[in-house]
């Protein structure tokens, strides 16, 4: 599969960023569930900025920040967008997305971390997942590419400390792993 950024590092270390922010404020005790949910990062040059706005799950988030990218692709190189979802194919687990891209806003990753909410002790299932979005088609990523984009969206998992602190305290086998690592 051809490249679909020009600086993957750049994309996915900002995705890293973006899930790791959500990650954290998730986990502390007091998270109220409609104070924070959603926050758009940005990559211009050597700054990293980011919005955060308060809204409730799966209220057409992905599309506002779709547009917020499209609106600044000129002064934007990167773009990530983090908020609470529900899982497409199981609408009653909530999930950690992450939609993200650079400028120009034609193609976009979109990365899945499936996780158990606060009120049930706070984790993490498996590893992030993602599918690609070309030009308007949705595909899987290339088997090959899976570990070299693991690393950079965990290079910016480890920008913030609290969560690369705590990042694998969270982690929680998914059920395939649980399943594995259960005797017979």
């Amino acid at each position: 599969m051809k490249n679909i950024f020009a600086k993957p590092e750049n994309v996915l270390t900002l995705c890293g960023l973006a899930l790791a922010d959500m990650a954290l404020l998730l986990s502390v005790p007091q998270y109220v569930p409609t104070l924070h949910l959603a926050k758009t990062s940005f990559w211009n040059g050597t700054k990293i900025n980011q919005v955060r706005f308060g809204s409730y799950p799966d209220v057409g988030l992905a599309e506002l920040a779709r547009a917020e990218a499209a609106r600044h692709a000129g002064t934007w190189d990167a773009w990530a967008f983090a908020c609470i979802a529900l899982q497409p194919n199981d609408k009653e687990k909530p999930v950690l997305l992450v939609d993200a891209g650079e400028a120009p806003v034609a193609n976009s990753v979109r990365i899945i971390q499936e996780l158990r909410l606060p009120n049930d002790g706070f984790g993490l299932y498996g590893r992030p997942r993602f599918s690609l979005n070309v030009d308007g088609q949705a595909l899987p990523l290339d088997e090959v590419e899976t570990p070299r984009w693991h690393a950079f969206l965990h290079k910016g998992i480890s920008k913030l400390k609290a969560a690369a602190d705590n990042w694998e305290r969270w982690s929680i086998p998914s059920s395939d792993e649980t399943a594995l690592l259960t005797p017979r």
